[in-house]
């Protein structure tokens, strides 16, 4: 037994980074916590809160002793926090990011233990600190709560590095519908928008959208300004390349996997898919959308085909087919001989491919998708030059 303890005793600790992404994964409430000392209210953002015990009400905040917040509660010895409800993002942030006026534009009202409270939140807890702990470099607080109210509605989730909500089949909707205006570039490069504004114009709740453009920015397809508006990312050849790449290596995964096992029906439905992605001999291409969307499909379902939901997921979770989306759409937009040969390579692919797939020919297959990934990028890189450099 001696020696079995001595030899955990020498395992070393996780790996910071590891900790990180792993602890990130954990799904937790965000809320602001706010103090008053010297006349001057503080406030901070942080997730790190949790009950500590019932009997007596205690809570257990977390927060970074290089904040002012966190001197600032050592010398006042109480503090609020504020739970956000789902709408309440904007707050989160504004008061994340460093600023000596984070309460500006902020409605409060005074606590009942002095502390400055946020008006309309999802609920908040007045506290009064029993006992001050360093952890790592974070001071940890353990405090009486003096006071607590609520209101029904939902909570501010933060997941990943990123805030979030509980959805519902309307807020995927809105997302893709965002999604594809963002594709088709109806939002112009550099044109700012907000949520106030497409709140406004799409006529659902302020928080669907910002569910929306939370989860665009996540994948990169927009940016958002210090001043909170968000832009479309322009596409340049760096993304494209990378993106395509990355799909390249999952396609050849799926290949290994998948060729030569497929039943078939599969092997009709794979036909059928990639039908939709060739242009009629005479009329040639006369709906982009559809012809994008087929293109889509049919990468899409390489994938599906392994019945392997990691993998889809991880597939889906990539910008390689919202890459290629905008760089097909201005290939159509140019309509130059060179982009018309490039979008004849990439059909004649899908057809090589399916001859492939239909013989079971794993090799074959391969080689086929990582001919086609150059050709994409050739495509892409030429659109993208001829462009200035981004779409």
């Amino acid at each position: 037994m001696g020696t079995e303890i001595s030899e955990k005793g020498k395992l070393e600790r996780v790996d910071n980074l590891v900790f990180r992404d792993v602890i990130g994964h954990f799904t937790s409430g965000v809320t602001v916590i706010t103090t008053k000392h010297e006349g001057v209210n503080y406030g901070v953002t942080a997730s790190a809160v949790s009950s500590l015990s019932v009997e007596p009400p205690m809570l257990l905040v977390c927060i970074n002793q290089a904040t002012g917040t966190c001197n600032a509660i050592s010398q006042a010895k109480v503090f609020g926090v504020n739970i956000l409800h789902e709408d309440q993002g904007d707050i989160a942030l504004q008061f994340a990011r460093p600023s000596s006026d984070k309460f500006k534009g902020i409605e409060t009202v005074e606590g009942k233990l002095g502390e400055p409270i946020l008006k309309d939140t999802l609920a908040h807890l007045e506290c009064r600190v029993v006992q001050e702990v360093t952890g790592g470099t974070h001071s940890v607080f353990l405090a009486e709560v003096i006071h607590a109210d609520s209101e029904e509605r939902n909570p501010l989730t933060y997941y990943r590095g990123k805030f979030g909500r509980f959805i519902s089949h309307n807020d995927e909707m809105v997302y893709l519908d965002l999604r594809s205006k963002v594709l088709k570039r109806d939002f112009q490069l550099m044109e700012p928008f907000n949520v106030a504004n497409l709140t406004e114009t799409l006529e659902v709740p302020r928080q669907v959208i910002y569910y929306a453009l939370t989860k665009l920015e996540g994948e990169g397809l927009i940016k958002r300004s210090e001043n909170g508006d968000f832009s479309v990312t322009p596409l340049s050849i760096e993304m494209l390349t990378e993106a395509l790449e990355t799909r390249c290596a999952l396609e050849v995964a799926a290949i290994e996997k998948t060729v030569g096992n497929l039943s078939n029906e599969e092997l009709s439905d794979f036909r059928s898919r990639v039908e939709e992605t060739l242009a009629d001999k005479e009329k040639g291409i006369t709906d982009i959308d559809k012809y994008i969307e087929a293109n889509i499909s049919l990468h899409d379902y390489t994938i599906a085909l392994t019945n392997n939901a990691t993998l889809l997921d991880s597939y889906r979770r990539l910008t390689a087919e919202a890459v290629m989306s905008s760089a097909l759409r201005e290939a159509f937009k140019e309509n130059s001989s060179t982009a018309r040969e490039e979008l004849n390579k990439l059909a004649d692919d899908h057809l090589a491919l399916l001859k492939a797939y239909e013989a079971g020919d794993k090799e074959a297959a391969k080689s086929i998708v990582k001919q086609h990934t150059e050709e994409a990028k050739n495509l892409g890189k030429y659109i993208i030059s001829h462009a200035g450099g981004s779409i």
